[in-house]
């Protein structure tokens, strides 16, 4: 079957390609994709949210819209897009399409990583195995902070859960959460299967990096 069009989201096209590079894991040999240069890069997207772990902006655009002057895309980005009809290159804004399908749980543990973006020990995470059905978010304005009560199975998407184990392991240290089997989270699509693929890679980082030592004690008399 023909390709008739494509779309391509630069700042994912980018960040993507730097995890793929700089990835520990890396287990299956994931193509590298081509990058784009951070200079066509809007900033302040959804996915530099998610991807880098430096964010200075308030607020986060996940609204997209193709620019549709292909003159003004990265040269090889318009050599290789041109090749199909329709296709969009798609810049974040104020205005667009929902073109990762982010819902009401998604933007609940986006705003939770926002504000770990800015100051990670404002963010508490209270992972209770209570008979909860939601995540409930405590905001105590004068000290700054957001507690996330409840677990990520009361979270309604794989994004959504994603965040929530990200956010666990970076502020409490928590590698004993989900990944104790062979399934994975994400439905398979593009945002939720890349954020995995880096959140996996941020476990094997945490647990290689932990304090392992052979200095072990003996008594003067034992031999080996």
């Amino acid at each position: 079957m023909t390709l008739a069009n494509s779309s391509l989201v630069p700042e994912f096209q980018h960040y993507f390609h730097d995890f793929v590079i700089g990835s520990t894991v890396n287990k299956n040999q994931i193509p590298v994709p081509v990058d784009v240069d951070p200079m066509f890069l809007t900033d302040q997207s959804v996915v530099e949210l998610l991807c880098s772990n430096t964010f200075p902006y308030d607020s986060y655009y996940y609204l997209y819209i193709n620019e549709e002057d292909p003159q003004s895309w990265p040269t090889i980005t318009r050599q290789r897009l041109m090749i199909y009809p329709s296709s969009e290159y798609l810049i974040p804004g104020t205005t667009g399409d929902n073109i990762f399908n982010l819902v009401s749980d998604d933007f609940l543990m986006l705003d939770v990583l926002l504000q770990y973006r800015h100051d990670a020990t404002s963010v508490i995470i209270i992972d209770t195995t209570a008979d909860s059905t939601a995540i409930i978010i405590v905001t105590d304005a004068t000290a700054g902070t957001i507690t996330v009560i409840g677990e990520f199975d009361d979270l309604s998407t794989p994004l959504s859960q994603l965040i929530y184990l990200y956010l666990d392991l970076h502020i409490n240290g928590n590698y004993l959460g989900y990944y104790n089997t062979s399934a994975i989270i994400t439905d398979c699509s593009m945002l939720a299967t890349c954020f995995e693929l880096k959140l996996i890679d941020d476990y094997f980082d945490f647990m290689s990096n932990r304090q392992v030592t052979f200095e072990i004690d003996c008594d003067d008399d034992e031999s080996v």
